[in-house]
């Protein structure tokens, strides 16, 4: 029986790469329907580009009021929550400044995430975050018109950018073992390749091709492990009875 799964996250799950033409697409080369053809899976995709966590949790709020057949659902957030309006903060270095969503709320909505699943008897699925590269990003979004002595003026350390998205993927790992649910990790598999420069955009915040196929490959193992717990192991022969005298 095909196993219907759900996938709610934002740009990253979408697929989204950012071109040579600085311009964002989602690629056509990122092979879900490999999975789905090889493990008789059903994967319908709900990730929107910019998604923070609140907006995901009221979409999956909404899914949940009509879902029929679906297994399990693929949680991906964290990077545009742990992200700031780099706009007020290049205006405004000195003011306090917070992330699009502050860590006890990305905190709360996701354990809240987690619990409507297990209501509805539904598989919760986490996914660690892709790394990010700090002086790329920096880079970035001083290309895009705010102010390079702002910007390092609110952070103190460029590496800031990167921590602070990591911690973030850290508290997805705490969540994952805390409420007993299963997790992806996305990232280790990320950190372990020796050319992380050229597993993402030019961006910096997204994957590219490769990194893709990265995040659809490390999919593929946790699916494949999860039909490998599922096979039924043969009964051990019984013993014969001991010979008596």
């Amino acid at each position: 029986m095909t196993k219907k799964i759900a996938l709610f996250g934002d740009s990253i799950l979408k697929g989204v790469i950012y071109g040579d033409d600085k311009r964002y697409h989602i690629s056509k080369e990122i092979d879900w329907r490999g999975i789905e053809d090889s493990l008789d899976i059903e994967l319908e995709n709900f990730s929107k580009m910019g998604n923070c966590i609140e907006s995901g949790r009221i979409n999956l709020e909404k899914f949940l009021k009509d879902c029929k057949g679906v297994r399990g659902v693929v949680l991906e957030y964290g990077g545009n929550d742990s992200d700031y309006f780099w706009e007020q903060v290049s205006q405004n270095p000195s003011k306090d400044n917070l992330p699009k969503t502050v860590l006890a709320e990305f905190r709360n909505d996701l354990v809240s995430m987690i619990a409507l699943l297990k209501k509805k008897k539904i598989r919760p699925i986490l996914m660690t975050l892709p790394p990010i590269i700090a002086e790329r990003y920096f880079n970035f979004i001083v290309s895009l018109g705010n102010n390079p002595q702002s910007i390092k003026e609110f952070l103190g350390d460029v590496q800031i950018i990167y921590r602070r998205h990591e911690l973030y993927s850290n508290e997805i790992v705490k969540i994952a073992r805390e409420q007993n649910v299963d997790l992806v990790d996305v990232r280790s598999k990320f950190l372990q390749s020796n050319d992380l420069d050229n597993l993402i955009c030019e961006d910096d915040i997204h994957p590219n091709v490769a990194g893709q196929k990265l995040i659809v490959q490390t999919f593929s193992e946790y699916f494949q492990g999860k039909a490998k717990k599922k096979k039924p192991t043969k009964k051990p022969a019984k013993a014969a009875e001991p010979l008596t005298l």
